[in-house]
């Protein structure tokens, strides 16, 4: 009996939506797969191998791979099965963990079961077997040990199959439908082993059990098996019957051939030669019609792949105008993005020489009115030396003339009185000081005006006194111009803050900066 569980391992919720949308191309795909829509299976999985790829996403590339194997299995193409399963062995061993790991080795033992390299079988089964045992996963162990038992059936270690059998049906009981599998390797172990009574036993109270569909290959298997038992014992009536009860048109091709052999040996040893060479003959075209399924089966699988390699093909173009139209966006992207680096780039190189422009405009125009300060300080102080001197000529002109008439006997000379008049001439009168505020107006443009506004009630004396403060000049220096004492000078420049309504007289020249 060459009939076997595959087990194919399906997906698990995962949460981002693009996994999602991954999930349902799988699920869908194994779907097809179970119908014969191989090449609709194929592509989904093809698609989602691509994306799990690009986006580093190994279970989902793992599962991908399996399923890819498991539709290739179906298809009779063990080799092209072997090198996904391998590759999904892979995945499983360098980013996945070790449950991963035993369902690809268990579908890698199927194939070669499959190919009758039993010592690769039971070398992949033994791999899965230990997993399942060291996490503890009952139905796994389970599984994986009943197809150690067939592995060892068909090798002839019967004691070995009988050990994992043994180990398998407890482990099952939850699972009836392996558990069906496990019970018909053990009774076809007992057969193998020639205990037939516990074999019999074992098979008719499971033969009632194998109604359904998806046990008639057992069924066939097993009521076979209770033919040749019955054939060995020598009761050809029993054995025919139950090769008899063997037949039916849902079997597989390898059953028919096996049915149909098995009633050929019967009624040829009954002697019942003619129905016996319509049994062979029906043998021959059996297996006919089974080379002509594998060949078909071949062409569809070449078929399949002549699809998929067309599909591969449309993906790869894809793939490539899409990469040319994101290298054409990426270069867009970057012209557009050295464009902009360009106009910030220029924008405030802009406004860095507009604030370096601003800058010197700024120093040029604080050096100019600097040099403007100056040259007012410098004309003010030149006017005051002015003042000062004329002053100082006057007092001399004045002292001199007096001298001169106070002595009396020279005054009454005609040529000293002569002289004492052309000095007098000399004398600048209260025209000088309309001359001095005519050229501080002219130096101190709009001072006085705006002085005048501002306090109407100063007259001529207190607006030519502010003049001297403002040119800074010395309380002795002012009380020198004026005539008058120094005290004096004082008390006029208080009465002329309080005129201003200025509390202290250090408030005065910081006020008259400001006007």
């Amino acid at each position: 009996m060459k009939s076997i569980f595959i087990a194919l391992f399906l997906l698990i919720n995962v949460q981002q939506e693009t996994r999602q949308e991954c999930d349902a191309y799988i699920q869908t795909a194994i779907e097809a797969m179970h119908k014969q829509e191989h090449t609709k299976s194929l592509e989904l999985l093809i698609k989602v191998q691509k994306i799990a790829q690009e986006k580093g996403w190994y279970k989902e590339l793992f599962l991908a791979l399996n399923n890819i194997g498991a539709n290739y299995y179906k298809l009779s193409d063990y080799g092209e099965a072997l090198e996904n399963y391998l590759a999904a062995y892979d995945i499983a061993l360098a980013h996945l963990d070790s449950k991963q790991e035993m369902v690809v080795l268990n579908n890698i033992g199927i194939l070669f079961y499959q190919e009758n390299n039993l010592a690769e079988a039971e070398k992949y089964f033994l791999k899965a077997y230990d997993i399942a045992t060291e996490h503890s996963d009952d139905f796994k162990k389970g599984l994986y040990a009943v197809n150690l038992g067939l592995v060892y059936n068909n090798a002839g270690r019967l004691s070995e199959a009988n050990t994992y059998l043994q180990k398998a049906l407890p482990l099952l009981e939850n699972n009836q439908n392996v558990l069906l599998q496990g019970r018909y390797a053990l009774a076809e172990n007992l057969y193998l082993k020639g205990e037939y009574p516990n074999a019999k036993k074992t098979l008719l109270a499971l033969i009632p059990e194998l109604d359904r569909t998806e046990f008639i290959e057992q069924k066939a298997s097993g009521l076979l098996l209770l033919s040749k038992m019955f054939q060995n014992e020598g009761n050809i009536e029993e054995a025919h019957k139950y090769a008899s009860a063997a037949q039916s048109s849902n079997n597989s091709l390898d059953s028919q051939i096996r049915v149909h052999q098995q009633l050929s040996i019967l009624t040829y040893n009954n002697k019942n030669y003619e129905v016996a060479r319509v049994y062979k003959d029906s043998v021959i075209l059996l297996q006919d019609s089974l080379y002509k399924i594998k060949s078909n089966s071949q062409f569809e699988a070449n078929r399949v792949k002549f699809a998929i390699r067309n599909y591969e093909m449309e993906i790869i173009e894809k793939t490539k105008n899409f990469q040319a139209e994101r290298k054409l966006l990426y270069i867009l992207f970057g012209g557009i993005v050295i464009l902009l680096l360009i106009l910030i780039w220029a924008w405030r190189s802009n406004v860095i020489k507009f604030r370096q422009k601003k800058i010197i405009a700024e120093r040029n125009q604080k050096i100019k009115m600097l040099e403007m300060e100056s040259e007012l300080e410098a004309k003010n102080r030149t006017l005051a030396v002015k003042a000062l001197n004329m002053s100082s000529r006057n007092e001399m002109l004045q002292e001199v003339i007096q001298n001169m008439k106070e002595q009396l006997d020279l005054a009454n000379k005609p040529e000293i009185r002569n002289y004492i008049s052309q000095l007098n001439k000399y004398l600048k009168k209260d025209t000088a000081k309309d001359d001095f505020l005519l050229h501080f107006e002219e130096t101190n443009y709009g001072f006085l005006s705006s002085l005048r506004e501002k306090h109407p009630s100063l007259n001529a004396n207190d607006i030519r006194f502010i003049s001297y403060l403002y040119m800074n000049l010395s309380i002795k220096e002012i009380s020198s111009l004026l005539n008058i004492t120094p005290d004096a000078c004082r008390k006029r420049k208080e009465r002329i803050a309080k005129k201003m309504n200025l509390q202290e007289t250090a408030e005065l020249f910081p006020y008259l900066s400001t006007i």
